[in-house]
């Protein structure tokens, strides 16, 4: 096992990927309302960026509906959805033909950069695309997880533990990877999954 020491018990945020208020959208002090759906990447960005800094994360068990943390989640999440690339890409990860592509991002881009990352004593965000469909409306269902443990068996399989914001203090938290690269989640599909570059992050790298 490759891993560092984080603990989403311990390290990742208490409070779940869940605003039934909202959260603000403020851009350079200006309100513009309130987004409803997840920041699931602004958390998990968030929750690197505090690990590496050796910062706590504010004790907070319900998703602030206002003030300076939502203010940081939701910054990390616009800077997150790299416009208008990054959902580009998963647009195209999810298309129902493109299952080689799927295998090949997951084998050749997120193993190696995830197995990369912890070697630099680093966890890694992931984008996981969690659904194969031709509705472009579905693109918002993909997913970003940070992963901070990786097991590689002899026979090509491996097992990468993960911080997911939906599952809060969930140390159990697996991606399972066999050796053709079909991909298993401890809760629900993916499809395939990919390192996000910490610094434009959100959308998988690797090209279609």
């Amino acid at each position: 096992m490759t891993a560092v020491d984080f603990r989403p018990s311990r390290d990742g945020f208490r409070f779940g990927n869940a605003w039934p208020r909202g959260a603000p959208v403020r851009l350079a002090g200006v309100g513009f309302g309130r987004v409803y759906g997840g920041l699931c990447g602004g958390m998990a960005y968030e929750a690197r960026r505090a690990w590496l800094a050796r910062e706590p994360l504010p004790p907070d068990t319900v998703a602030p509906a206002d003030g300076v943390l939502a203010n940081r989640l939701f910054k990390a999440q616009l800077s997150s959805l790299r416009l208008p690339a990054g959902p580009l890409r998963y647009l195209w990860f999810q298309l129902p033909p493109n299952d080689r592509a799927r295998r090949e991002l997951t084998l050749r881009h997120g193993l190696p950069g995830l197995r990369r990352s912890l070697a630099a004593g680093e966890p890694a965000l992931l984008g996981l695309i969690r659904v194969v469909t031709w509705d472009p409306r579905r693109v918002v269902e993909n997913h970003v997880v940070l992963g901070y443990g990786l097991d590689e068996r002899p026979d090509g399989s491996a097992e990468v533990a993960v911080y997911d914001p939906n599952h809060p203090g969930d140390d159990t938290v697996r991606l399972r990877v066999t050796p053709d690269g079909t991909v298993a989640y401890s809760h629900g599909s993916v499809a395939a999954f990919s390192v996000v570059d910490p610094r434009a992050a959100g959308s998988p790298s690797g090209r279609p």
